[in-house]
């Protein structure tokens, strides 16, 4: 607390005493120590100093380490040209972006981004707008993007075969239809679950459900005709089982694609954080 304190009361001139004493405070997971100096140092610097143009970077790597990621995405977003951490930090601010659901931002961003002949700073752009685009489930803007995905360079060859797995995965779900759901269950009792996702034991276990109610009712309208009490439980039993068997298929549809959205979207949010790491750590 002792050093939080007076260092900034001396006042470092050079940039590499206050990088490197920053790095210090990351090293050790210090990061609220960490704004709480950058805070500090942000006066004394002129604006056009080469110091003030990296203090937005450490404040939201900062921000990021922390997992306070609208604030990293608002300081790294706001990281200057002239810092030799700008295309890092626009990086980063559009993964934030990306992982607060932002996506129109972190489109933003990763457009922003300079390649100016740098084959490995395009590779990971093209790569990180793919990536919003199975976010978006834009699959249409994914194919053209992934026809410009290179294979030279190994920090992106596994996350681009899985973005290419997740595309194919993401179509044959978007086929499923509640309607259709609903229809086979009408039809078939339990068929619409075993078409949502191939759950054998719930579709059984819902035939044979409507399938003994409605043999009941049957045998009690055929024997006492459709006033009789025994009649009206069992015909209400099987109404209210028949058609709850629909609306769960239907429902079910709904509720496995919900599911399975947000597996795949933490999966290529996963996919496309590792060549960031990769590459500028």
């Amino acid at each position: 607390m002792f050093i939080l304190i007076a260092l900034p009361s001396i006042g470092f001139s050079q940039i590499k005493k206050d990088s490197l004493f920053l790095q210090y405070l990351l090293a050790k997971d210090q990061h609220r120590q960490a704004i709480t100096l950058l805070s500090q140092f942000q006066g004394h610097y002129s604006d056009s100093s080469q110091q003030r143009f990296e203090l937005p970077y450490w404040k939201g790597m900062s921000y990021y380490s922390l997992k306070q990621l609208d604030s990293a995405a608002y300081y790294l977003g706001h990281v200057r040209p002239e810092s030799s951490y700008y295309n890092k930090s626009l990086f980063l601010a559009g993964i934030s972006h990306s992982y607060l659901q932002q996506t129109t931002q972190a489109r933003r961003v990763f457009l922003s981004i300079p390649t100016q002949n740098d084959t490995l700073t395009a590779a990971v752009k093209t790569f990180e707008l793919a990536g919003i685009a199975l976010l978006e489930r834009k699959l249409a803007d994914f194919d053209s993007l992934s026809g410009r995905f290179v294979t030279s360079y190994y920090a992106l060859q596994n996350q681009q075969d899985h973005f290419r797995d997740y595309r194919e995965i993401i179509q044959k779900q978007n086929r499923k239809s509640p309607i259709k759901a609903a229809l086979l269950s009408a039809i078939v009792p339990g068929s619409g679950k075993l078409y949502v996702g191939g759950q054998l034991g719930q579709a059984i276990s819902a035939f044979f459900q409507n399938a003994i109610l409605g043999i009941q009712a049957y045998e009690s309208f055929r024997k006492g005709g459709i006033s009789s009490p025994r009649f009206i439980i069992y015909g209400s039993l099987f109404a209210v089982f028949y058609v709850g068997n629909i609306w769960g298929s239907a429902l079910s549809v709904k509720i496995k694609r919900q599911e399975f959205n947000d597996k795949t979207n933490e999966q290529i949010l996963f996919d496309m954080h590792i060549p960031l790491r990769t590459i500028f750590n």
